[in-house]
């Protein structure tokens, strides 16, 4: 079952990177080559506009604590 949760931990991961990619056109001028996926408008919890790119870092931290959660020490 380990396996499992280390499988997930990194997809998640891989796919929190590739969102938070994908934002840093609006950041960082001279990357709008890295997007790729539609605009959204974005979602607001709390006052708190949750774009492309916190919820990418989001994802990658729950992804991270999922892998340290499952690994052997």
């Amino acid at each position: 079952m380990g396996t499992g949760k280390k499988i997930l931990g990194l997809l998640m991961v891989a796919i929190g990177l590739g969102i938070f990619v994908d934002d840093l056109h609006d950041f960082v001028p001279g990357t709008e080559w890295l997007h790729w996926m539609p605009d959204f408008t974005p979602v607001v919890i709390g006052g708190f506009h949750l774009e492309h790119l916190y919820i990418g870092i989001l994802i990658m931290v729950i992804g991270t604590l999922i892998l340290v959660r499952s690994s052997d020490y």
